[in-house]
């Protein structure tokens, strides 16, 4: 087949597998976090997730169901008078995308009129409700040492509360790997899933190239995708972001291509960890400061398998802080403490020449040691107490938040009262009929709301 149909072919393969294999039930997640949130502020919270998961479309951060309580009938009432919390927990936060890709309503008269008499809020980045008695809203986020998140900060658009998002879905993704008997029988050292290289992932091409500079392959169960299933694109003709991923080898030479669908993290192969001892993770983020790790991570956790990450530096402190025990009495870690992305890889991979090449009695004596960690790790992941922390850490830092959201200089007092005291905007709503503009009584209610908060 010619190149551009391998590509027609992958490009159809990966949308298929988006919209078809990706539909895992994730509004359960956030009808959780919901109940966790209205139960901190003691009223109703307004969730806005990205459906279809997995999107980065602006368009597709909508709310979590549409209002239809006892007493709260009207949607676009409890969005202005209830905090709302922005999820961008599943993807790394993005500023400048969101920045530049800004959400586009339709001019209705209630806008226009705002617009004319200069009271229409502009929208800024992710924080699309402009019609809100808050000025500031919650942005969940699974990201720490986040320059995105600094940007947030600074121009004092949103509250950060950040959670190990990844680390809820993948006890759901994984569970059933709690109740599987994992029987070894390794026939290659190194598990390594190689599938998408685009944007984030470019270095996997350079390390599917490491791999065969270093003679490696023939030690690993690993794949190579020539062309990026997700972008449509072959490696020669992808512009890099960053050059010094460029392979230097043809690597559909040497590696197979992956047929796995884009939901492939979120499943497990027990064949995959019986036959192989390591695996080595290639996570979204590594040419990066930020830590975001991902449910790539927490599979071979899940599956008992001994692992080496390759993520952004001090991703393996990240995992000992939750609880995890890494393999630093086994093998030598001191490649997660490099700041250097290309010393990084270089560094994993020549851990892999020497575990490679362990003789037989050293290879015996180190693999029981690594699964020993490994056991323990499977247990602690799906142990109540894992879970606790994690959810802890999501409800301490919610309450942080709701109490800087409820603080007096959050509320929009002095734009609500110029807009009820304005000719125009009380001529309009005294006699709108229109159910998607506000009414004379939706406005009464509003500034009876910010009284008693403010008060």
């Amino acid at each position: 087949m010619c190149r551009v149909g391998v590509i027609v072919l992958n490009v159809v393969r990966y949308w298929l597998s988006k919209y078809v294999s990706m539909n895992i039930p994730l509004d359960q997640l956030y009808h959780y976090i919901q109940h966790i949130a209205e139960k901190i502020y003691g009223d109703l919270v307004v969730i806005y997730r990205f459906y279809p998961h997995g999107s980065k479309n602006i368009n597709d951060l909508n709310n979590l169901e549409n209002f239809n309580r006892e007493n709260n009938s009207k949607e676009s009432l409890n969005k202005t008078i209830f905090p709302l919390i922005w999820c961008n927990d599943q993807e790394p936060l993005n500023y400048e995308f969101y920045r530049n890709n800004l959400r586009v309503w339709p001019k209705t008269p209630w806008i226009s009129l705002l617009t004319s008499v200069g009271l229409n809020v502009p929208i800024t980045n992710l924080n699309y409700r402009r019609a809100s008695i808050f000025k500031k809203h919650i942005l969940l986020h699974s990201e720490q040492r986040s320059y995105n998140l600094k940007k947030y900060k600074d121009n004092n658009e949103l509250i950060p509360v950040y959670y190990w998002s990844h680390a809820v879905i993948a006890r759901d993704w994984f569970r059933y790997a709690e109740h599987e008997t994992f029987q070894k029988n390794a026939r290659k050292t190194f598990l390594i899933y190689n599938r998408a290289w685009g944007n984030t992932r470019e270095y996997r091409l350079k390390f599917a190239d490491l791999l065969i500079e270093n003679d490696l392959v023939e030690h690993c169960q690993t794949t190579c995708n020539a062309v990026d299933p997700e972008l449509g694109v072959h490696y020669t003709d992808y512009q890099f972001k960053n050059t010094q991923w460029k392979p230097s080898n043809k690597l559909e030479n040497f590696c197979n291509t992956s047929t796995a669908h884009a939901a492939s993290s979120a499943s497990f192969e027990t064949k995959d960890y019986n036959s192989t001892n390591i695996e080595i993770v290639l996570e979204t983020l590594f040419d990066d400061t930020r830590l975001h790790l991902t449910e790539k991570s927490l599979r071979p956790i899940a599956c008992g398998q001994p692992f080496i990450l390759a993520g952004t530096h001090g991703s393996l402190e990240y995992l000992r802080s939750y609880g995890f025990k890494t393999f630093e009495n086994v093998w030598e870690e001191n490649y997660d403490l490099v700041e250097d992305p290309r010393d990084r890889l270089t560094q994993i991979v020549a851990l892999m020449q020497q575990i490679a090449h362990w003789d037989t009695d050293t290879k015996s004596k180190k693999m029981q040691m690594a699964q020993q960690i490994a056991d323990y790790n499977r247990q602690w992941f799906f142990s109540q107490g894992f879970f606790d922390q994690v959810t802890r850490e999501l409800k301490t830092n919610l309450t942080v938040a709701f109490a800087e959201l409820d603080h007096p200089d959050n509320y929009k007092v002095d734009y609500w009262n110029h807009l009820a005291s304005t000719p125009a905007i009380i001529d309009f709503v005294s006699t709108n009929q229109d159910s998607h503009c506000p009414t004379k009584s939706d406005i009464d209610v509003i500034l009876a709301v910010l009284k008693n908060k403010t008060q």
